[in-house]
């Protein structure tokens, strides 16, 4: 895999969490929602993030999810995205991941964006709301 340009750090915290299924050995999954403030790096704007899905975690630590949103600049212009995300909790109940994101967006100025692939190193904590994520064009 290689990453090019760093994109952008986001800032996050999880507003909402709703446990959705209990199961001893395919563990649990809850609905996700949250908000970030993206910094971005280089030509990616500034902006606001909003998005939601499903997050599972598996008995063995292994997490695995698939979320949904919007992130809108100071601009005001819109992208959609999508992502898929691989975690795992380590020593401490930090959580570290790997998330890919793609999007959309029907904005002439953010267009540049419909092509990028984004890839996400996620640090985040069981014991917190809070998450951080740097931001790379995945090429």
């Amino acid at each position: 895999m290689a990453l090019g340009e760093k994109l952008f750090e986001e800032n996050g915290n999880i507003v909402a969490v709703k446990v959705t299924k209990v199961h001893p050995m395919e563990g649990l999954t809850t609905e996700i929602t949250f908000t970030s403030e993206i910094k971005g790096e280089g030509k990616f704007p500034n902006g606001k993030n909003l998005g939601s899905g499903i997050v599972t975690k598996y008995p063995h630590g292994i997490m695995d999810a698939s979320f949904q949103g919007a992130f809108t600049t100071e601009d005001g212009e819109q992208f959609m995205w999508w992502a898929h995300e691989k975690s795992k909790i380590v020593e401490g109940g930090k959580i570290k991941g790997l998330t890919m994101v793609t999007g959309f967006t029907n904005s002439e100025k953010l267009s540049w964006m419909n092509n990028l692939i984004f890839a996400l190193d996620l640090d985040g904590s069981t014991l917190s709301n809070e998450f951080k994520a740097t931001a790379y064009e995945w090429i």
